[in-house]
């Protein structure tokens, strides 16, 4: 038991580690590119720290045959997303983190929102779907949506996002910029390559920990798919998102926290096409729906607080932000409770 426990701290300290360079090379990369932050984190950072939802959602319809795990983890892992922006507005100043951010991040948000929007339609039709002999047609729909929602982003991202007052510290980067030589795009995007690998390594031999670990305390399934496996998983979006609201990239950190989940539903439509026994919702625990459309208020709840300007704060967090951590704590609820 101790082992496990070893393995998993080295696990966490290897994504914390090469989770801070992947924003900083990501960050350069996009500098140098002129594609904006919001490319950045949407799609180059959002995507290599989604990889471990991808490899464990595969292993588990291909080898373990544990749909349950999953679509639990990939549902979990948007809600433990979602949680991050409450950090983000908690960092931020006197006014609110969404005040500060761009108005073009509705519409990214809103692409999020339709992809979760479709997984919980499956969901809800599951009795239905079991005549379909392989996978629904919904999960052929949300690919098409992503590769628009990344053309439309990768438009964005070049118009220069707001800004927004962080709590982290501005002003000694100067004097680090003046010290350090710039980083060139090639160095930048073999660190961001590096970097990236050892998340994606650690990531995926950290879910297996985790699994081994709840087997050993005699912890349920959903809560190792909803919980457990889905905050590992998110290790990465966690470490990322923070690395980048500490270099002041609040745009980036936002824009991560978004792509995040329209990955996560674009690797749950790969995992209903490689589960051959039909449409994998139908084979999944009815928890999974109360999931998506918990997971459904928060975005929308993100898409308001970011048309609302002026939020008023209480206790250093908008309203915007109660509403997700009563989201948060409705879904632990729900999934503990469930069998």
């Amino acid at each position: 038991m101790i082992w496990l426990w070893v393995q998993f701290l080295v696990c966490v300290g290897v994504i914390v580690a090469a989770g801070t360079y992947l924003v900083k090379f990501g960050d350069v990369i996009a500098e140098r590119t002129k594609l904006g932050r919001l490319w950045a984190g949407a799609i180059l950072i959002a995507t290599a720290t989604s990889l471990p939802e991808l490899f464990t959602g595969v292993s588990s319809v291909l080898i373990f045959d544990v749909p349950d795990i999953a679509v639990g983890t990939l549902l979990g892992s948007c809600v433990f997303n979602l949680l991050l922006l409450v950090i983000l507005d908690f960092a931020s100043k006197k006014r609110s983190f969404f005040d500060g951010v761009n108005p073009a991040y509705i519409v990214e948000t809103s692409f999020s929102l339709v992809m979760v929007a479709i997984v919980a339609l499956g969901l809800f039709l599951c009795n239905a779907l079991e005549c379909f002999p392989w996978v629904w047609p919904g999960s052929f729909l949300i690919p098409i949506i992503y590769v628009f929602a990344v053309r439309v982003t990768m438009r964005e991202g070049r118009y220069p996002p707001y800004t927004q007052e962080m709590v982290a510290r501005e002003e000694p980067k100067p004097k680090n910029r003046s010290k350090r030589r710039p980083v060139s795009l090639g160095k930048a995007i073999l660190g961001y390559a590096i970097s990236a690998v050892l998340v994606i390594g650690a990531s995926m031999w950290l879910p297996g920990v985790a699994a081994r670990i709840a087997a050993r305390t005699g912890i349920a399934t959903s809560v190792i798919g909803g919980i457990l496996v889905a905050l590992t998983t998110s290790l990465p979006e966690i470490v990322t998102t923070l690395a980048a609201l500490r270099i002041g990239a609040a745009d980036m950190a936002f824009s991560n926290v978004v792509g995040s989940n329209m990955f996560n539903m674009l690797i749950l439509s790969v995992d209903d096409m490689l589960y051959f026994k039909g449409p994998i919702t139908s084979h999944v625990s009815s928890i999974n729906l109360a999931t998506a459309i918990i997971v459904m208020g928060m975005t929308g709840v993100a898409i308001t607080a970011l048309a609302v300007r002026r939020q008023r704060k209480f206790l250093r967090l908008s309203w915007a932000s109660w509403a997700l951590v009563a989201g948060f704590i409705i879904n632990i609820i729900l999934v503990v409770s469930s069998k």
